[in-house]
């Protein structure tokens, strides 16, 4: 019984269940506004203190910093790339 369980939960339609969520929390924001999307982030933010209540860590936040700014470079060479 248990691995049935886990066989449907694992053969599930995931990128459904990604666009329903998409569209829950789409729909959720446009009714109640920015204020919402606030409270959910504040909620977020709250959830990871309690899983980690030093975060986030200088460590964490110099290896964000980075990805960033891989992720910017990676889009201004795409964008140059495109108008070339």
């Amino acid at each position: 019984m248990v691995t049935r369980g886990i066989r449907e939960f694992v053969s599930r339609d995931w990128a459904a269940v990604r666009e329903n969520k998409d569209a829950y929390w789409a729909k959720r924001i446009a009714e109640l506004g920015p204020e919402e999307a606030f409270r959910i982030a504040e909620e977020l933010r709250r959830q990871a203190l309690l899983q980690e209540p030093g975060w986030p860590s200088a460590e964490s936040r110099q290896l964000d910093l980075e990805s960033h700014a891989r992720v910017a470079a990676f889009l201004r060479r795409v964008d140059s790339a495109g108008r070339g």
